[in-house]
């Protein structure tokens, strides 16, 4: 795509239309002698002038609902940010325990939520060895110099306090040294190494099932979830020990293993100031346990369905629990009665910050928010909609879709919600309750990329008696939200890069981005017709598997790229 020249219409000034159109009277009507500002004509062509100017400017702008438009046709989603992203490690545990999905934890007065349930154990870590079995007090293990592992080699274990029951899961965080700036996985990646997760039984050791490994052989921090499925036998009266064994492959580079913990939870950065969630009432079962962390300790309003999109609130017919306290982690709600609800919960405050503003029944109303930096994703909500106590749920919607009966929208740069003016969505009826936001999330974009120990402590730890917590990694992944301008020139600048293999800067370009490599340059060159692309990795590989492995990966991503009829090969220094 080259660059284009911008196209500009006539920006001719108010005076100089005026003075064409009275050079265009004096050609075409002679009679028409009286020319002051008296007369109605001139008062009219003064008009004309004034209207032409203003259609000119406004021909000339390209507005943000533009992009939108653009955007659509290039089957892109509004960019409205995104969530920082960290693991936090949670420390001294002393009994079992649940921590629920969306408990709070602070940096400073940042808050990041847990994004689902998590089991935290009272279990512990009471020894680390290297590879050669030698205790490792501060549980560093370094494997630097170019020291090879052979096919069974163990790298290192751990001896756990107590022992897992079979069928039991445990879940712990390995902490890397990623300096060495490694290519992210893609999708598709296979680590070049397989492990073996093992734990000692009476009969010997017995590798357990890996239900998860965001490590991807030791290559990146992460969690590691395992299943034992037999009973563990202690070392010699001094723990339960799990080790960690090579199977196959070998590594670019050894990893360096800084720590492993257990009761390690990942917490997105992100404020959820309202949530809904979703229950069923009968004969049979008049409880209903929520579920959200809001649900278990904040306030709560319960809504029976009336229709497909109606809603009556029926919180004074219901017995809600009061919030969770230590000791008491389960909240439910009752109802005699058979109904299908939803529960709308808020943190304490919410409502008085918020209260309704009424709904004036006039075509497009605008609500401003009071917050700012608001996950537009998150916001969902209802209208008062007839008689006392029903409700409506209105949908969002791009302003530019065709209409709705239900619809409401954002108002460009601004974080206000416009109601329907019968183009776009129906006009609500006239109410003076105001709209109810049933999910509302607040979030910080770039500022929740936090730094490593910025997370500190629990938002409520009085329900979490003694935990405290901190983060071994730094926050990553947030972003503020794009205006639709922004975007599309994002957009437009990926367009202007060919993703294709067309010049030996393309290949070497995209040799240096082979997922999961440490790749340190890339050279392409011609030669008898074919594209010959050299890698240099970052480590000197000394095994022929590792170059061999480079080499593939390398042939495997490259060959998506290559246009047909080209020749490729890939060498490895």
């Amino acid at each position: 795509m080259g660059d284009m020249e911008p196209i500009t219409l006539d920006d001719s000034s108010y005076d100089v239309i005026w003075e064409r159109a009275l050079a265009g009277l004096k050609g075409r009507g002679d009679w028409w002698s009286h020319r002051e500002i008296s007369d109605p004509g001139i008062t009219l062509m003064e008009m004309w002038a004034v209207l032409c100017d203003m259609q000119s400017f406004y021909l000339d702008q390209i507005q943000e609902s533009h992009y939108r438009g653009y955007l659509k046709l290039l089957g892109m989603r509004p960019d409205n940010g995104s969530c920082a992203v960290v693991w936090v490690r949670f420390q001294d545990v002393r009994q079992d325990c649940i921590l629920p999905a969306g408990v709070r934890v602070l940096a400073d007065t940042m808050v990041f939520e847990t994004t689902e349930d998590a089991e935290l154990t009272a279990n512990r870590i009471c020894g680390f060895f290297g590879g050669d079995g030698c205790r490792v007090w501060d549980m560093l293990l370094a494997r630097k110099g170019r020291l090879e592992l052979k096919k069974g080699e163990v790298l290192f274990s751990f001896l756990l306090k107590r022992p897992l029951k079979a069928g039991h899961k445990l879940s712990f965080f390995v902490l890397l040294d990623e300096t060495g700036q490694r290519n992210p996985p893609g999708p598709d990646f296979l680590p070049p190494v397989r492990l073996g997760w093992e734990y000692r039984t009476e009969k010997g050791w017995r590798e357990a099932s890996v239900l998860r490994d965001d490590t991807l052989g030791l290559l990146y921090s992460g969690c590691v979830c395992l299943l034992t499925d037999a009973p563990m036998m202690d070392r010699e009266g001094k723990g339960y020990e799990i080790r960690c064994r090579m199977l196959e492959g070998a590594y670019d580079e050894m990893p360096v293993l800084y720590q492993v913990s257990l009761n390690a939870v990942q917490v997105m950065q992100r404020d959820t100031c309202c949530c809904q969630e979703y229950g069923v009432f009968s004969r049979s079962c008049p409880r209903v346990e929520l579920q959200s962390c809001l649900g278990k300790t904040g306030l709560v309003r319960v809504f029976a369905r009336q229709g497909k999109e109606l809603w009556r609130e029926i919180t004074g017919d219901c017995g809600i629990g009061p919030p969770i306290r230590p000791g008491r982690q389960k909240r439910y709600v009752y109802y005699r009665g058979e109904a299908e609800v939803k529960f709308v919960c808020c943190r304490e405050g919410f409502e008085e910050e918020y209260g309704p503003c009424p709904v004036t029944g006039v075509s497009g109303q605008r609500i401003p928010l009071p917050w700012k930096n608001i996950l537009r994703d998150s916001v969902e909500l209802m209208l008062p909609f007839g008689e006392e106590g029903l409700y409506r749920d209105y949908k969002r919607v791009d302003p530019e879709e065709v209409r709705l009966e239900n619809a409401w929208h954002w108002r460009d740069g601004e974080d206000c919600i416009v109601l329907g003016d019968g183009r776009h969505g129906g006009i609500p009826p006239a109410s003076g309750k105001g709209l109810l936001l049933t999910s509302l999330v607040l979030f910080q974009g770039e500022r929740g990329n936090v730094s490593i120990g910025r997370i500190r402590c629990l938002e409520r730890p009085e329900l979490f008696s003694g935990i405290t917590c901190s983060n071994p990694l730094a926050g990553k992944g947030g972003r503020a939200r794009l205006e639709p301008s922004a975007q599309f020139a994002q957009a437009a600048d990926e367009l202007k890069r060919l993703k294709r293999i067309v010049t030996c800067e393309d290949a070497e370009k995209l040799a240096g981005e082979v997922p999961g490599l440490l790749v340190k340059s890339a050279k392409a060159r011609w030669q008898e017709g074919m594209l010959v692309v050299t890698i240099k990795p970052k480590p000197t590989l000394e095994n022929e598997y590792c170059r061999q492995q480079y080499r593939l990966m390398a042939e495997g991503y490259l060959e998506q790229y290559r246009p047909a009829g080209m020749g490729l090969r890939v060498e490895c220094l």
